[in-house]
């Protein structure tokens, strides 16, 4: 095919909550372009795109998808995202390529949490944005009050430029408020407008919303404000002008209403995302880190190749592809590379460019495309591939820390390299889940943003790679520690037994510590009544009771223990002995120093339409939780809390119930505080049980 410079390249993201459209809407996209022959369907099965076989079970995006068509002499790399909450962390890395957000709204259901959520993200990368109200055949779309609605969440920078032609069963077309032009579809057609008048009673409507677009075009640029002063209006080409400047500065937000499922206004946001998205040359310079050194370094296609790895996918006979932004340089087949993530040296093989299944091959990627990299050794997402005279990175994605745990195991014994190998694999194309054995509650633990994508991971696992785990709710990894001080313990330890003895006499103080200052161990010994070689051994076997815990079989923080006396024996004292005598006298002062349980709290962020939030600060309460504030987000609320972590290990099935899936949150570790008595009481008994049980 073509090679297209940066300057006839779009990159864009199509990017909402789920369930609005955003995989038909590419299908159309390239059925309407002629870049595909035939128009996939999701609702079949048939679609080019969500291909995958949970995919067409589930009916829903999994993973981000890249496609391609040609439009009007420019190529369009379109990345279809995830809309499910579980899956958000494509959309993240989605934006970190592109220059172009396209953002569907629901001509009927509104802005949705989903599409709030990833507006905060688009809001981080400053990425400009396009709107597509979708939808407007359905029996309640209502134009006005999405636009309304819009306005609202994202404010006056939001501005219809294409407007629906009737509502519901009568929508048939669209009316360009530029060109002052209409178009009308054949439903399920080939996506092309034919010309006609525009409807005698949509005149006044489209003067009212054309004025209101010159008013918002004209604030982008003073010598575009002095002329419409001056003449009352601007021309078309100062709009297109206006609106152009206004994208790319984030100042205009295009509004395109249409209908993907029958192809409706498909072809006006083609010619709108060439006319007025920034190309992929508006982006000058990239940001890198050389060393630990953040530098900006401009992007020229006659610079050093640097491309980044924004997402990995595997193929069953084809092998892992790496899809990758090239940022400046070109890519070659056979050119030798360097992974500056790793460290490691990689040849580029070969390349294609990517039409969700299909693949088109290629022997170049240019600096502002968009392609895949077949079979490279050692580089998978979040990695960057340089020309051997430069090192620089760009910056890895950033995703939310998991929300959902589950402790599993391997249903037939001597499986657990094989699920760590599988798992390991598919992280190399999901980097937005954790995998890793937790030595303190002695339980393998997979972390993921939510209940579907762990059943997908662990589906993926069972089907891919063969292997069947067991799954249980995952044990609170809570802490030991005590309340008060206890001074000069005791304790001796001798062992006869035929032989060389075991003796050791040990005094110690201990005491509580300020909350994550861990463990101190001091050496007040005076004289000789231990040897120097001998005192580590006590230390050392504390540290092993610090591991084991004593009440509850917890691990033991923030305590200071001094050895203060001791005795010992000039032929029966070694290291063994001392170990032992360590041990024992720290659990006797443990003891009696007033021993308590700590659980870990976590900070909570909880984005709820305003509706429900009387309803999550009750449930909030009711968990123990702490309410630290609220704060308006667009049309939702942001609860902010600090939780114990026991109380919200299934909270995403909860606030699902509780708002109607209109709700989301985010957590992260905060800090340790003390079980309440009556808690900790059913915990050490519980652990006194498993002990029992075991021996």
């Amino acid at each position: 095919m073509k090679t297209y410079q940066a300057g006839s390249i779009r990159n864009v993201c199509f990017i909402s909550h789920g369930g609005v459209g955003k995989t038909t809407l590419l299908e159309n996209v390239c059925f309407t372009a002629k870049a595909t022959s035939k128009l996939g369907k999701v609702d079949n099965g048939s679609s080019i795109f969500d291909a995958r076989a949970d995919e067409k079970e589930r009916k829903m995006t999994i993973s981000m998808h890249a496609g391609f068509c040609e439009w009007k002499d420019n190529k369009i790399n379109i990345l279809d995202t995830p809309g499910f909450l579980d899956f958000l962390g494509d959309a993240r890395a989605a934006l970190h390529v592109v220059e172009t957000a396209v953002v569907l709204i629901d001509a009927a259901d509104g802005i949705q949490v989903g599409t709030e959520i990833v507006s905060t993200f688009m809001d981080s990368v400053k990425v400009s944005r396009v709107f597509f109200v979708n939808g407007c055949d359905k029996e309640n779309a209502d134009f006005g009050k999405t636009l309304d609605a819009m306005k609202g969440s994202f404010g006056t920078a939001v501005a219809p430029i294409v407007i629906p032609i009737g509502k519901g069963a009568a929508f048939k077309g669209v009316i360009d408020l530029v060109s002052k032009e209409a178009f009308e579809y054949t439903r399920d057609g080939d996506g092309n407008g034919k010309k006609i008048d525009i409807p005698a009673e949509m005149n006044d409507q489209v003067e009212e919303l054309r004025q209101a677009l010159m008013e918002s075009v004209a604030e982008t640029d003073e010598e575009l404000m002095n002329n419409y002063f001056e003449n009352g209006a601007l021309t078309d080409e100062e709009i297109r002008k206006g609106l152009k400047a206004g994208v790319l500065s984030g100042t205009v937000f295009p509004v395109i209403a249409g209908c993907a499922l029958h192809n409706v206004g498909v072809d006006q946001l083609l010619t709108k995302i060439v006319n007025l998205c920034p190309s992929a040359e508006s982006r000058t310079e990239m940001t890198v880190l050389e060393g630990d050194e953040e530098k900006q370094v401009p992007c020229s296609e006659n610079g050093p190749a640097t491309a980044f790895v924004f997402k990995t996918i595997s193929e069953e006979h084809l092998g892992e592809i790496n899809i990758v932004r090239v940022f400046s340089g070109k890519l070659k087949t056979g050119t030798d590379m360097v992974n500056a993530t790793k460290g490691s040296g990689e040849r580029v093989g070969s390349m294609y460019f990517l039409r969700g299944k299909e693949r088109t091959d290629t022997t170049e990627i240019v600096a502002g495309d968009i392609g895949g990299l077949l079979k490279l050794k050692d580089t998978h997402t979040n990695d960057t591939l340089d020309d051997k005279s430069v090192k620089y990175q760009v910056p890895p994605v950033q995703l939310p820390d998991p929300l959902v745990a589950v402790a599993i195991s391997a249903k037939d014994k001597g499986d657990e390299d094989k699920i760590s190998t599988g798992l390991a694999k598919l992280h190399e194309e999901d980097t937005s889940f954790t995998y890793k054995f937790h030595p303190d509650i002695h339980q393998s633990i997979l972390s993921a943003m939510g209940d579907i994508q762990i059943d997908v991971i662990l589906e993926n696992l069972k089907n891919r790679f063969k292997v069947e785990v067991d799954r249980k709710q995952p044990k609170i990894s809570y802490r030991e520690t005590i309340t008060k001080s206890a001074k000069y313990v005791e304790y001796t330890h001798k062992k006869q037994s035929g032989g060389a003895g075991q003796y050791a006499r040990v005094f110690i103080d201990i005491e509580p510590q300020p909350r994550s200052a861990g463990y101190e161990f001091v050496d007040k010994i005076v004289g000789g009544v231990i040897d120097q070689s001998l005192r580590p051994s006590v230390d050392k076997g504390i540290r092993q009771k610090l591991n084991e815990g004593i009440i509850a079989g917890y691990p033991i923080v923030d305590v200071k223990v001094t050895l203060v006396d001791g005795k010992m024996h000039p032929v029966d004292s070694k290291d063994i002995a001392f170990q032992i005598a360590g041990r024992e006298v720290f659990k006797k002062a443990f003891e009696m120093s007033s021993p308590i349980l700590l659980e870990p709290v976590v900070d909570m962020q909880i984005t709820v339409p305003e509706d429900y939030t009387g309803d999550i600060m009750g449930d909030m309460s009711s968990r123990r939780g702490k309410i630290g504030g609220m704060n308006p987000v667009g049309k939702s609320q942001v609860i902010t809390a600090k939780v114990p972590e026991s109380e919200v290990m299934t909270y995403s099935t909860s606030l699902r119930a509780l708002t109607q899936g209109r709700g989301f949150y985010t957590k992260k570790f905060s800090h340790y505080e003390q079980v309440p008595s009556e808690l900790a009481k059913k915990i050490i008994e519980q652990h006194k049980q498993e002990v029992e049980q075991e021996a």
